[in-house]
């Protein structure tokens, strides 16, 4: 067997796998051989026909169905002899292959890239560091949208939520719904910009495509169709609105503070261990944006986005497919450069992991979950034992170690605008019509005592 290799690229190349025609010959005798015995020839009992009168009567389909059989096995075999690396499963390009003669099988494969970061120590790492007061105003934000209360208003404004009764006819047959509505233009699909100012008892006469009829009569199935646009009569039932508390010293005082000033100090307080250690990633994280900057390599991206593929379609068969896949490729492309850097990493830096580096690991992962060290070793016992586990530990104190040395600065903001393709642009856009926001979200309230 002859293999012959041609770089396509940094991650895939194209190979090209000869098979003696005395090995290919030997492989088809022995499969017509077998298939013989479930083939028929008239004037024959099955499997009683001479193999050549076989070959006349069914060459063409055993030749394509051994083809198709054998170029795995070559392929695995080709692999195993040449230590041959690759990512899923190659790409056959073409088989060519005629009784009598040489097979020759053209796959292509992608592969890991070959990374070789050139500088290690005094990096210039550009790094956005997670500001303990940005992390206060999100917790304070989260106890605002906690304290939020419904309440009922005459008149509709953007974003109030409007109970409406929703009449139209379908096959001659009058329908009546409930239906929920936004008050202006978002989100997309559920509101209308017709029912600001709108008061309990007003009408609408508009036309909606099915899709939109379909969302806000959610609680009850509607048969109609997805794109085309009937007439509906809309009346207003209710209008509720959230209202949300200011953060002020009354907001504190309910929280039993003297001030909001008061209220800051102490959630501060209580944060700043975990966000010194929040940061801490930041630090390991950025150093591998900074290697990847400066040791630029391709990525497999037929891979990726096959992976992404195969992810997307478990969120079933919808609209938004297009803007999930590309989040997934986009998350998968960001795994794939830490893994291969980190790969990288521990092949140029020696680091034996002592029981003091698991211990300070395990604190900082533990900080981190606002968890104590006993109940996160507890929680996580299966997962401290495993080699991946040791594997994180070797990561981030390599990735500590080059913190030493580098040089952080928070760089300038980026004007440049980020162009997104046009179909993935409108995914975007669509966002929200398939999973519409409830008036109220409950949420797990941060453990910050208080």
């Amino acid at each position: 067997m002859q293999v012959e290799f041609n770089a396509i690229n940094a991650v895939s190349k194209e190979i090209t796998i000869t098979i003696a025609s005395e090995e290919v010959s030997k492989a088809w005798d022995k499969y017509l051989s077998r298939a013989s015995r479930h083939l028929e020839v008239p004037g024959f009992r099955k499997g009683k026909a001479p193999l050549s009168m076989i070959e006349r009567a069914h060459g063409d389909s055993l030749q394509e169905r051994f083809v198709q059989e054998r170029v795995s096995d070559y392929f695995e075999q080709a692999v195993e002899e040449h230590e041959i690396g690759y990512l899923l499963f190659p790409d056959i390009k073409d088989v060519k292959w005629e009784k009598g003669s040489d097979m020759i099988i053209t796959a292509e494969i992608e592969h890991e890239p070959d990374l070789d970061i050139k500088q290690l120590d005094n990096l210039d790492v550009p790094r956005h560091p997670i500001t303990l007061d940005s992390e206060i105003d999100k917790y304070l934000d989260e106890l605002k949208q906690q304290s939020g209360r419904v309440i009922d208003v005459e008149k509709a404004e953007p974003m109030d939520l409007v109970e409406a009764e929703l009449t139209m006819n379908l096959s001659g047959e009058k329908v009546i719904k409930t239906a929920n509505f936004f008050a202006g233009t978002e989100p997309q699909r559920r509101a209308l910009p017709e029912l600001v100012g709108k008061g309990i008892g007003d009408t609408l006469d508009l036309e909606l495509e099915g899709t939109n009829i379909q969302l806000v009569c959610q609680d009850s199935k509607i048969d109609v169709e997805f794109e085309q646009k009937y007439q509906v009569k809309i009346m207003v039932n209710a209008i509720s609105r959230m209202k949300f508390p200011a953060l002020d010293d009354e907001f504190a005082k309910d929280m039993e503070f003297d001030t909001m000033d008061a209220m800051r100090a102490k959630i501060g307080e209580d944060m700043r261990l975990a966000n010194e250690h929040k940061n801490i990633d930041v630090d390991n994280y950025s150093i591998v944006g900074k290697l990847f900057m400066d040791n630029q390599f391709e990525l497999p991206m037929k891979t990726i986005e096959y992976l992404a593929h195969e992810e997307a379609e478990k969120y079933g068969n919808h609209e938004q497919l297009p803007y999930i896949e590309y989040q997934l490729r986009m998350k998968i492309s960001q795994e794939l450069v830490e893994m291969y850097i980190l790969n990288s990493l521990r092949s140029k830096i020696e680091l034996d992991v002592t029981d003091e580096m698991l211990a300070e690991y395990i604190t900082h992962q533990a900080i981190l979950e606002d968890h104590t060290v006993e109940a996160y070793k507890e929680k996580y016992k299966d997962e401290i034992a495993s080699e991946d586990f040791a594997l994180g530990v070797k990561n981030y104190f390599i990735l500590r170690k080059l913190a030493e040395t580098a040089n952080f600065f928070v760089p300038e903001p980026e004007t440049k605008k980020v162009e997104i393709p046009e179909a993935e642009a409108e995914a975007v856009e669509e966002e929200e019509e398939i999973a519409p926001a409830e008036i109220v979200q409950e949420k797990a309230k941060p453990e910050v005592s208080l």
